[in-house]
């Protein structure tokens, strides 16, 4: 849907008290009080289990100029904002900057002459002018103001956004983000809840943050001839964090030197971790936030203001299964040096069976009783290697995204709609 088929909610805003319907400012008082009044009675009591800390949801406030998105993507939208108001933990003291100290409303110029703008927030929709004093009070009650404005869309792309954050000098942490969204057409299979939780943690500083240059590491990468190609690996900096250690456990390798990233150190690493929600690349089906990221977001400012309520997210990171057990080969060296020391079981999911010329079926999801989706590695992307290894001979892989792998990159989404069958060669010809 195109942005001038964009609607608007008009209504009065209330004074932020009465914010959706959470009474923000009200109910923030309330704790900050009553957790004074216990902390003063703890030495008294000697009532050492009682937290004296102000810890509550992060309030988040999405700003957009061009209206609505629509309709499923909005209620995405609104989706994310309540599992930020539930997953991220803030103290109250972390959220002094006011509407007074900006002298514009950094996000928007003066050139895209804004007026109405609408507001999503954790749960509701309306409209507000952007220079009127109910727009100023609901900056000053919200802990962060996301303003989305449109970005161009590259050709035949899939859905996308971009999130970065706003810091000053002055601010703890940042308060005001931008999202650059594509306006596609709308895709009724992709998952926006993902995509629009993997840029807001960019927006709170996710790979953001800084730009320290990650650590690198050369190593030697095997090819499927058993040529040797040269490689290097990136890595977070990860001090103070336990992502590492969260690494370790979930991959069962202790010899390991880092959590491995993308070339920029934004994004954990896509070949590495797959469809875990903070890899470049948002898949199709469930991208799941696992325990490494958890880590790597309470880390973030140095481990001083986010905090990531671990009962809440539990359910969600234990799902994450993606190369658990792999062991050191899978981190440390090659996918084809990692399947030959599997001698003893099968390739494990997302690796395509072993070929088999003289067999006379093929692995196949069975998507209807008469039509079939063949489990083939052997798709073409158009994308650099992450890893830096150059293009092999002799593969029949072909397939950056990979690393000349036999990986079938939809295979969790597609085992997760279909049954994985044997189908006929000679009825499913490749």
């Amino acid at each position: 849907m195109h942005k001038n088929h964009f609607w608007h909610i008009p209504i009065r805003l209330t004074p932020p008290s009465t914010i959706d319907g959470n009474n923000w400012e009200q109910q923030i008082i309330r704790t900050s009080a009553v957790m004074q009044i216990r902390c003063l009675l703890i030495p008294l009591l000697l009532a050492s289990a009682i937290s004296c800390t102000t810890r509550r949801g992060l309030k988040i406030v999405a700003v957009n100029k061009d209206g609505t998105f629509p309709d499923r993507i909005q209620k995405s939208l609104e989706s994310a904002l309540k599992w930020f108001e539930n997953a991220i933990l803030i103290e109250d003291k972390n959220s002094k900057l006011t509407f007074a100290k900006i002298k514009q409303v950094i996000g928007y110029t003066l050139a895209d002459n804004v007026g109405k703008v609408t507001i999503q927030t954790p749960n509701k929709l309306f409209s507000l002018d952007i220079e009127s004093p109910d727009f100023e009070e609901l900056f000053d009650a919200s802990d962060m103001l996301i303003f989305i404005r449109e970005k161009q869309c590259a050709p035949s792309s899939r859905p996308s956004a971009t999130g970065s954050h706003m810091k000053n000098s002055y601010e703890t942490f940042s308060k005001r983000g931008m999202m650059q969204w594509c306006y596609h057409e709308e895709d009724p299979e992709f998952p926006y809840f993902d995509l629009i939780r993997h840029e807001i943690l960019h927006i709170l500083g996710f790979g953001t943050e800084n730009f320290d240059a990650p650590q690198i590491e050369n190593y030697q990468w095997k090819n499927e001839d058993n040529t040797v190609s040269q490689a290097k690996r990136y890595f977070f900096k990860t001090k103070g964090s336990t992502a590492l250690d969260e690494v370790k456990k979930h991959f069962g390798c202790d010899n390991l030197k880092g959590v491995e990233s993308d070339i920029h150190a934004r994004h954990l690493n896509e070949y590495i971790f797959h469809n875990e929600l903070m890899t470049p690349f948002i898949q199709n089906g469930k991208n799941y936030l696992s325990w490494i990221s958890v880590a790597l977001i309470e880390n973030i400012y140095g481990g001083q203001v986010y905090h990531v309520d671990k009962k809440f997210v539990a359910a969600e990171a234990d799902s994450y299964s993606f190369g658990k057990g792999f062991g050191c080969s899978w981190l440390t060296k090659s996918c084809h040096e990692f399947l030959e020391e599997r001698t003893d079981s099968s390739r494990p999911v997302p690796f395509c069976p072993k070929e088999d010329n003289n067999a006379l079926t093929i692995k196949c999801f069975k998507t209807a009783p008469t039509t079939a989706h063949l489990l083939n590695c052997r798709e073409k992307m158009n994308v650099a290697v992450d890893n830096g290894i150059l293009f092999p001979a002799n593969s029949k892989y072909q397939n950056p995204f990979t690393r000349f792998c036999p990986i079938y990159t939809d295979y969790q989404r597609m085992l997760s709609e279909y049954p994985l069958s044997d189908c006929n060669k000679s009825e499913y010809p490749e």
